[in-house]
């Protein structure tokens, strides 16, 4: 028995109103699928420009953040 059999057997057992929800299924796979023929999900080197972005970093002390911050309003404000 092919997979079309088998699920023809099975929409077959269901009420129509979930008989409809099957089909209404299938409709929106085979347009997904018609649609990304060719089209790539990710663009080849998206992943490999992102290596090493999530690098955990070295936690600093509240000193250490408020001196950050502390300069980076000076500079940004002279």
């Amino acid at each position: 028995m092919t997979t079309a059999e088998a699920i023809y057997e099975l929409v077959n057992q269901l009420p129509e109103e979930q008989a409809k929800l099957v089909w209404l299924f299938a409709q929106f796979i085979q347009r997904n699928t018609q649609s990304s023929i060719g089209k790539r999900a990710i663009p080849i080197g998206t992943l490999t420009s992102l290596r090493g972005i999530a690098k955990q970093a070295q936690l600093e002390t509240d000193q250490e953040l408020t001196d950050d911050h502390t300069n980076y309003l000076i500079h940004k404000y002279q």
